[in-house]
């Protein structure tokens, strides 16, 4: 997702950002960490902003109910995760880590931004006209 992009859909919830900042999610080297998490290295920085936006959207959307449950296996992998120390992850924080991170793909996935609508409705007085990108209005 671009900055833009983020700020349309904000903007069209009828919000405002908290701040003028400008962050970037890697969320492509945790894609692929995902792919295939026994093989690479756990992209420490990049999942924990990831793990943290997840939540902040989750709960921004109302939508806490498809992040799982937080436990203390939870608790761990994030403190392990914060610390920069995965490689100690036991089997079960790392499942409960990549569950956390797959649910948000999936909540993010969902997400209704249109970044180039198909059409759009454009009104010029009492008439309606369909303009599509490319064609002339």
């Amino acid at each position: 997702m671009t900055v833009r992009q983020a700020r349309v859909y904000v903007r069209r919830q009828g919000r405002r950002l908290a701040t003028s900042e400008t962050n970037t999610l890697e969320l492509t080297r945790v894609q692929h960490w995902l792919e295939d998490p026994g093989r690479r290295g756990v992209p420490s920085g990049a999942v924990l902003e990831a793990w943290n936006f997840f939540e902040d959207l989750a709960r921004g959307l109302d939508e806490v109910h498809r992040l799982p449950q937080q436990s203390a296996v939870h608790n761990s992998a994030y403190e392990k995760l914060f610390g920069d120390e995965c490689v100690a992850w036991t089997p079960t924080e790392q499942r409960a880590a990549l569950e956390l991170i797959t649910a948000g793909v999936e909540l993010w996935n969902s997400c209704p931004v249109i970044v180039r609508p198909v059409s759009s409705r454009v009104a010029f007085g009492n008439a309606v006209h369909t303009a599509r990108p490319g064609a002339a209005a």
